[in-house]
C-alpha cells in the first residue's frame, strides 16, 4: 500500500432517540451539508436496527428500522441533498447504519457538526 492512501474521513452522527418527523428534513439537510463543509468523504447515520424494544418492525432484510428507511428514502429522493452526497453510493450493507459517501470540497470551512441545529430527541437512549 503507498504511503499517500488516505483513511476516508468519516462523520458520524448517532440519531437513536429521533422521530423521522423530528429529524428527516430540514434537521438533516443541515447535516449533511455541515459534513460536506467538514471535507468529510462519507457521512455515516447511525439509525440502529429498530429492534431493541422487542418487537419486529416488519421490515424484512433491510437491516434496520423505520427511522433508518426514512433516512434512506430521504438520501435517495431528496434533489437538494444532491449538491453535497453521490446519491448513488447508499451504503446500507451494516446493521443499524446507513453511509452515503459526499461530493469533493475543495475548501473546507467546518471542523465539527454543530448538533445545535436538532430538536429534542424524543425520547432518551
Amino acid at each position: 500500500m503507498s504511503e499517500d492512501a488516505t483513511e476516508p474521513r468519516i462523520a458520524k452522527i448517532d440519531v437513536h432517540g429521533y422521530r423521522p418527523r423530528d429529524f428527516v428534513g430540514p434537521p438533516m439537510t443541515t447535516i449533511v451539508e455541515q459534513a460536506w463543509d467538514m471535507g468529510a468523504d462519507k457521512l455515516r447515520f447511525i439509525h440502529g436496527h429498530g429492534r431493541a424494544r422487542g418487537k419486529s418492525p416488519g421490515f424484512y432484510n433491510t437491516k434496520t428500522g423505520w427511522l433508518g428507511l426514512r433516512i434512506r428514502r430521504e438520501l435517495r429522493r431528496n434533489r437538494e441533498l444532491r449538491q453535497w452526497i453521490k446519491y448513488s453510493t447508499l451504503d446500507c450493507g451494516k446493521w443499524g447504519q446507513t453511509t452515503v459517501n459526499l461530493k469533493a470540497n475543495p475548501n473546507p470551512t467546518r471542523r465539527e457538526l454543530d448538533l445545535s441545529v436538532l430538536p429534542e430527541r424524543s425520547y432518551q437512549r
